[in-house]
């Protein structure tokens, strides 16, 4: 049998050169069953070129792979070399064209058909497929990307030139039309700076390959891609630093505060009731409790992160610096803060940006269902996306000790609610998940230049977990299923790591060569 190549990620230049070299057992198989057209719209809409399976689609995947095998590179460069052959022309429907690379090796076949590759990407855990990751086939060596926050737009955040390219739909899958096809052609999948990279030892000329299903998933490490680089102030009502380890990620991603050479930094948070506060245990093992006001002390120091993420405390959040997190957002930084950081947005600089009404202290509803958002096209692929993962009961998601703090207005307009309590439910209408694009001056413009994004979500992890807020992370992470109100937030996470675009506007491919 042939061997799917899965190469390493592209980390920091500073560090040395090494090989990273994965085998899964790889099938190909030719299949006409699955459904053409751009992924990620609602139905009734049109496809934009370049291909990618839209909702419905069928055909699934192939076998499932064997266990990896490799070697770790502890998170060095690989030298991954794109194979594919140099020429000045090619013909395509009879005409000559200038080509190079694996353009030359896109064919036009007859009847009507194509050369195709199809199927599914996957969290890093292998459970879940995802919605909006971008998969493509380079036509030259990808770009590292630069560590840390920056105001970067969706074209640049896709190197290597794509032959041809999609995004996942709402069930994880994918299609590329118009392949190159023969031996070792390389393929990328990416959302945001979570990227990995492949070898596919051989693409059938006008015919469907089908990569076996859950062969393609997001690194779980720095070994296997591209990992953003993600702070987490801990809580102790909540437990987001948890939410990673049951998407996937390895427990030698985690390290105490800024130093490490993971991707996922810890810092504690304040001491609120059962939390991890001066009296509660190290947030890490072996390193000791780095606090997060260190972390948001001021711009600069949150700027080395790509994502932070605010996990409730069991009370409002101590030593804020509310103008530093807001700057970092505008330049380009992800924040999502759960319930009781709801202090960083009813006061200081964004109280006076009208973004929500807000509700103060607990506010406790209960065990509620909440209905989904579905008038603009993310809504849409998240109550799909739910559905595909089987966490929603009669259209509805369950949540667990929700809370009622945050209420998005019409007028409210730099805002976008996602999930709301039902209308059955104790606090009928009110927001549970919530994002805004940054700077909002610049999002309530139709042409604005927003380059950050922030989420503000009453929905906790660890309610539905039985997390240890007492304990060290990641040994405090209960290894577990994720919950239907966890697969929502898994859904927001991957989003929220996405180039920012405006959310009435449905997310594009990365644009391929022509």
């Amino acid at each position: 049998m042939a061997q799917l190549k899965l190469f390493g990620s592209r980390e920091q230049a500073a560090r040395s050169f090494a090989f990273v070299l994965l085998t899964l057992t790889w099938a190909c198989a030719a299949d006409s069953g699955s459904a053409g057209g751009r992924p990620g719209r609602p139905q009734g809409t049109s496809a934009a070129a370049g291909g990618g399976a839209g909702p419905g689609t069928t055909g699934a995947p192939g076998a499932a792979p064997t266990s990896p095998t490799g070697t770790n590179n502890n998170g060095s460069n690989p030298t991954t070399t794109l194979l594919g052959k140099a020429s000045t022309t090619m013909v395509i429907g009879g005409t000559e064209a200038g080509c190079k690379g694996l353009q030359c090796q896109q064919r036009q076949c007859a009847g009507g058909v194509t050369t195709t590759i199809s199927g599914r990407v996957y969290d890093p855990a292998g459970k879940n497929p995802l919605y909006n990751v971008a998969v493509f086939v380079p036509n030259e060596a990808v770009q590292p990307f630069k560590p840390g926050a920056s105001c970067d737009k969706c074209d640049s955040m896709y190197t290597g030139k794509a032959v041809v390219s999609a995004l996942t739909d709402s069930s994880g899958a994918f299609r590329l039309d118009k392949a190159p096809d023969g031996a070792n052609i390389p393929i990328v999948i990416q959302i945001g700076k979570w990227r990995r990279q492949l070898m596919i030892p051989n693409v059938a000329q006008c015919q469907e390959t089908v990569i076996p299903d859950k062969t393609l998933t997001l690194p779980k490490n720095g070994m296997e891609g591209d990992i953003p680089n993600i702070a987490i102030a801990t809580g102790g009502a909540d437990t987001l630093e948890c939410l990673l380890r049951r998407i996937g990620l390895d427990a030698s991603e985690y390290v105490g505060g800024p130093a490490g050479t993971g991707h996922v930094h810890i810092f504690q948070g304040g001491s609120g009731p059962g939390g991890r506060g001066a009296r509660g245990a190290p947030n890490t093992v072996p390193a000791g409790p780095v606090a997060s006001t260190g972390l948001w002390s001021s711009k600069e120091e949150l700027m080395k992160y790509d994502v932070v993420l605010l996990s409730c405390e069991g009370k409002e959040t101590e030593g804020m610096n509310q103008q530093a997190l807001h700057d970092y957002a505008a330049a380009g930084g992800r924040v999502f803060a759960s319930h009781f950081h709801y202090a960083w947005f009813n006061t200081g600089p964004y109280a006076m940006e009208d973004l929500a009404t807000w509700t103060p202290e607990s506010q406790d509803i209960g065990d509620i269902m909440g209905s989904i958002v579905t008038t603009f096209p993310k809504g849409e692929a998240l109550k799909q996306w739910l559905t595909h993962n089987q966490a929603l009961v009669n259209g509805e998601l369950p949540i667990k000790e929700a809370r009622h703090n945050a209420d998005v207005s019409p007028m409210q307009d730099a805002s976008q609610p996602w999930i709301t309590a039902s209308s059955s439910s104790m606090g009928a209408g009110a927001t549970q998940y919530f994002s805004f694009n940054t700077p909002t001056n610049e999002a309530r413009l139709p042409d604005g230049k927003v380059c950050g994004r922030v989420v503000f979500s009453d929905l906790h992890v660890g309610a539905a977990s039985n997390d240890k807020p007492q304990s060290p992370v990641p040994a405090s992470c209960s290894n577990v299923d994720l919950s239907p109100q966890e697969k929502a937030l898994e859904f927001m996470l991957f989003d929220l790591s996405a180039c920012v675009i405006p959310d009435d506007v449905p997310p594009g491919p990365p644009p391929a060569l022509k």
